[in-house]
C-alpha cells in the first residue's frame, strides 16, 4: 500500500471519530450543559491559547521524537480524554477534557501534515494533500450525519463514548508509517518574512473556514430553526463532495497556485450568501459553493506551507502553520459567538463581517503570488 493511501485511511478514521463530535461541541455546551454564548466564546478563546501552546510545543515534539511516534502518542491521549469525559459527564470537567483532547489533536495534525511534506515534493504535494483530504472527508461525510443522529436521539454523552472508541482504531496502521525526525537547534524555527506573511493570510482564511461547525450550526438552528440532524446533512454534503471530487480537483490545481485567490473569494461569497438563506434547499446549494472553495484552498494552503519549510525544522514550522490555522478556526467560532449577541437577527451584517476576512486574505495571497513570486 502506498504511504499516502495509508495516511489517507488513518486520516479517515481519525476524521470520522472527530467529526462525530466536533461540530456539536459548542452547541452541546450551550444547549445541554447551559453555558452562555459569552462563556462559549471564552471556551473557544482558551482553546485558541492551548492551540498556540500545542502548536509550538508540538512542533518541537514532532521534530524530537519523530512524526510517527507523535501520531501514536497524541491518538492515545485524545481517546483517553474523551472516554474520561464520558465517564465524568459534568459540565466543567467535560469542557476541560475536550480542551485536553484538542491539545493533543493539534500535535497529531502537525505530525500528519509534516510527514506528507517529508515524503512528497513540489507539485506532488498538492496531489498528496488532496488524497489525504479524500480520506479525511470520507470520515467527515459520515461523522456529522451519524453524530447528529446520536446527539438527537441518544445525547451528547453517548457521542463522547463513540468518538473515544473510534479514535483508537488506526494505531496499528500508524505504526507502519516510516519515521522522520528533525534536526539542528530545537528552538530554531527558521521563519522568514515570506512565511510570516503567508501565516497572516492563512489566519484570515481560517477564521472563515472555522464557520463550518459552531457558526453555521447555531445560526441555522436558532435563526432558521433547522434541526441538528438537518445541519448534519449539510456537513455530510460537504464531506461527500470532497470524497468524490477532491482527487480530481487536486490534479487540476496542482500547478495553478493562483487559484488559492479564487478559492478564497468563493469562500467569502459562500459565507456572505448565508445571510440570504431562507430554507434547507438553498442552504444545501450554499454548502456546495463553500465546499468548492474548500477543495481549492485547503490543499494549496498545505502545499505552500510545506514548500516554505525545510526538512530539518519542518515539524516546528508546520507547528506554527497549525497554530495559525487552529487559532483562525477557534477565533472564527469565538467571534461569531460574540457577534451573534448583537447581529443574529441582522444576518447581512453578521455574515458580511465574517466574509470580509476572506476578501482581505485573497488580497494578501494575490500580493505574494504576483509580487513575491512564491512557488510550490
Amino acid at each position: 500500500m502506498k504511504e499516502i493511501n495509508r495516511i489517507a485511511i488513518i486520516g479517515g478514521v481519525r476524521s470520522f471519530s472527530g467529526s462525530i463530535i466536533w461540530p456539536f461541541i459548542g452547541f452541546a455546551l450551550y444547549k445541554v450543559y447551559g453555558f452562555s454564548l459569552d462563556t462559549i466564546s471564552i471556551f473557544y478563546l482558551i482553546q485558541a491559547l492551548l492551540n498556540v501552546i500545542a502548536s509550538i510545543g508540538g512542533g518541537i515534539v514532532v521534530d524530537y521524537i519523530g512524526r510517527r511516534n507523535a501520531m501514536v502518542l497524541s491518538t492515545i491521549v485524545s481517546s483517553l480524554a474523551l472516554f474520561t469525559a464520558y465517564l465524568v459527564n459534568l459540565p466543567i470537567p467535560i469542557a476541560g477534557l475536550i480542551l485536553l483532547q484538542t491539545f493533543f489533536n493539534t500535535i497529531y495534525n502537525i505530525s500528519s501534515t509534516a510527514i506528507v511534506g517529508d515524503i512528497y515534493k513540489r507539485a506532488d504535494l498538492v496531489k498528496a494533500f488532496s488524497r489525504q483530504r479524500v480520506g479525511i472527508n470520507a470520515g467527515w461525510a459520515l461523522g456529522p450525519l451519524i453524530g447528529g443522529y446520536i446527539f438527537t436521539f441518544y445525547g451528547f454523552k453517548t457521542l463522547l463514548l463513540v468518538s473515544s472508541l473510534i479514535a483508537i482504531i488506526p494505531i496499528p496502521l500508524v505504526r507502519l508509517l516510516p519515521e522522520f525526525k528533525g534536526g539542528g537547534n530545537i528552538l530554531n524555527f527558521n521563519v522568514n518574512n515570506q512565511f510570516i506573511l503567508f501565516l497572516i493570510s492563512t489566519f484570515l482564511t481560517f477564521v472563515l473556514v472555522g464557520q463550518l461547525g459552531f457558526g453555521l450550526l447555531t445560526y441555522y438552528n436558532v435563526q432558521l430553526h433547522f434541526t441538528e440532524f438537518q445541519v448534519s446533512i449539510l456537513f455530510a454534503i460537504n464531506g461527500i463532495m470532497i470524497v468524490a471530487l477532491q482527487d480530481l480537483v487536486g490534479r487540476l490545481i496542482s500547478k495553478r497556485l493562483w487559484l488559492i485567490v479564487i478559492g478564497t473569494l468563493i469562500y467569502a461569497s459562500g459565507y456572505f450568501g448565508v445571510a440570504f438563506i431562507t430554507n434547507f434547499l438553498v442552504a444545501s446549494i450554499d454548502i456546495v459553493i463553500i465546499t468548492i472553495a474548500e477543495m481549492i484552498v485547503t490543499p494549496l494552503s498545505q502545499a505552500i506551507a510545506n514548500s516554505l519549510t525545510n526538512q530539518s525544522s519542518r515539524g516546528r514550522q508546520i507547528g506554527l502553520y497549525s497554530m495559525v490555522t487552529g487559532i483562525g478556526r477557534v477565533s472564527g467560532s469565538s467571534l461569531i459567538g460574540e457577534l451573534m449577541n448583537y447581529y443574529l437577527y441582522t444576518p447581512v451584517i453578521l455574515w458580511g463581517i465574517m466574509s470580509s476576512f476572506g476578501l482581505v486574505s485573497a488580497t494578501i495571497y494575490l500580493y505574494q503570488i504576483k509580487i513575491k513570486r512564491i512557488k510550490i
